[in-house]
């Protein structure tokens, strides 16, 4: 019976594994609600895991001759397996599908790395490891490591990290020539042709560590415009930060060419903006109620700028008296 149960616990890993690729929350609030069940749970996830990183590499290496077709063949009966490995079967069958939809997207197999990508309003989740969760905004891209859990690349883009802290291995996130390090938290970051932004919820984390690196906690973020060589700290509401998971942006002093980036990734538009207004600072909430790309429409007396339909997509102009 114990093995048994021992069995049903690699199964449902392996069954979390392949669901959390592409979870949306209420599959992680339930993922969250099944660790907590039992401790074995975890340790048979975490098993699961540490057998796909190990698998992945050796892929590459694999190769499967066809079978020579013959007159003897052709009748042959195969024997029924044993009913023990029948079960490895389908428990390896299961975790060879899970591995192949994680490198379905972008697989570099001798050096690990792999890419992940989202289109306009498209969002994803990843698990870093049963503590470590990456999740994705629309528009963005990220290079991740299957054998360095502790590192990621936000190559554009907008994502928010949930981190497991590791005194002895921070997780360190690559954005263009800058570097955020863990001190144990949650946190957002930004990158787009405006600069890098980064904001924090919970714990701390480094801004370029090293002797110059700068220290951000909750409540606190951090403009890195790409215009300029000077680097921004400033208060962020605690419940701002990863708010477009929740259909909600808050901002005190954004130029509009951010606020605008962020509408573009959230509701999957392209918006272009008039050179004009595109510095000019923003406080405010906006609200996406999903009503679609329209809504642009209703947002647009809030940000104090006209919009309308051009043939790629949104224009955004001053608004009525605003100088052009």
């Amino acid at each position: 019976m114990e093995t048994e149960t021992a069995h049903g616990h690699d199964a449902r890993a392996i069954e979390w594994h392949v669901r959390l690729r592409d979870g949306d929350d209420r599959a992680w609030e339930a993922f969250a609600d099944w660790l907590a069940e039992d401790p074995r749970h975890a340790a048979a996830y975490d098993a699961i895991e540490r057998i796909d990183g190990a698998i992945a590499p050796l892929l590459s290496e694999v190769s499967f001759a066809p079978a020579e077709r013959t007159a003897a063949n052709d009748d042959a009966v195969m024997p029924a397996p044993d009913r023990r490995v029948r079960g490895w079967l389908i428990a390896g069958g299961a975790l060879a599908a899970s591995v192949a939809a994680a490198i379905v997207v972008a697989p570099q197999f001798e050096s690990g790395r792999y890419e992940v990508a989202t289109g306009p309003g498209e969002r994803r989740t990843i698990a870093l490891d049963a503590t470590t969760v990456v999740a994705l905004n629309g528009s963005t891209r990220m290079t991740f490591d299957r054998k360095n859990a502790r590192f990621a690349s936000l190559v554009g883009g907008e994502a928010l990290f949930r981190v497991r802290h590791d005194d002895a291995a921070p997780f360190t996130l690559h954005v263009g020539r800058n570097r955020v390090e863990d001190v144990g938290t949650v946190f957002n970051v930004v990158n787009d042709a405006g600069g890098v932004r980064v904001t924090v919820a919970e714990g701390e984390v480094v801004y370029n560590p090293g002797d110059r690196g700068i220290s951000l906690h909750a409540g606190q973020g951090l403009i890195d415009p790409s215009s300029s060589k000077t680097v921004r700290v400033i208060a962020t509401p605690v419940a701002s930060v990863g708010g477009w998971q929740k259909g909600q942006l808050l901002y005190g002093g954004a130029p509009l060419s951010s606020v605008a980036a962020d509408l573009a990734r959230a509701l999957g538009v392209r918006i272009d903006m008039a050179p004009a207004i595109a510095n000019r600072p923003f406080s405010g909430a906006v609200r996406l109620d999903g009503s679609g790309p329209g809504q642009l429409e209703r947002l647009a007396p809030a940000l104090g700028v006209t919009v309308q339909r051009g043939s790629a997509g949104w224009i955004m102009k001053p608004g009525d008296g605003a100088a052009r």
